[in-house]
């Protein structure tokens, strides 16, 4: 019977230790999970409030015009756009003020309602549908004509910048 009390002895604070090895490896894996994803959520939280107050603000940046300034409405359109949207402004920016000028029409948007389809906080890109009502109407001789109203979905493609979301690519949606 010695023999047996004998293992006994040196098994039972062996399992002892391992048992309080497992159960606060355990407990700092937990804690350490659970430290990721909250701050992980609260980063992901942010980052899609944030583009999806952006897509809002961006769109509407994006389909109005202003006639009487030309030359602003085009610096905005820059200001709201990023990588290969940001050179196609720049390099045909001649060709749109001619445009503007020679067809010149007010162009105004609000958003009706905007969502995000896509968003990768780490790499900061996110995809937005935002559904527009663009009012629009044709100066003849400098005189406002009559307004329409167009409903417009339109896609955006934003990138988060030093200066906040950007747009790097936009086009409509087909009903």
């Amino acid at each position: 019977m010695s023999g047996t009390s004998n293992i006994w002895r040196i098994v039972t604070p062996v399992l002892a230790v391992l048992a309080a090895v497992a159960v606060l490896g355990a407990g700092w894996a937990g804690y350490t999970w659970w430290s990721a994803a909250k701050d992980s959520t609260a980063e992901t939280i942010q980052a899609r409030d944030s583009a999806l107050q952006a897509a809002r603000q961006l769109a509407v940046v994006l389909q109005s015009v202003d006639p009487a300034h030309p030359e602003d409405s085009m610096h905005a359109w820059q200001a709201a756009a990023t990588g290969l949207l940001l050179q196609k402004l720049q390099t045909d920016s001649d060709k749109y003020l001619g445009d503007l000028k020679k067809s010149p029409s007010t162009s105004q948007a609000t958003v009706v309602d905007a969502a995000l389809t896509d968003l990768d906080a780490q790499a900061g890109t996110a995809s937005a549908v935002t559904a527009l009502d663009v009012t629009q109407s044709a100066l003849v001789n400098g005189v406002p004509g009559a307004s329409t109203v167009r409903q417009l979905r339109v896609k955006l493609t934003l990138s988060r910048t030093d200066q906040g979301w950007k747009v790097s690519s936009s086009g409509l949606v087909n009903a």
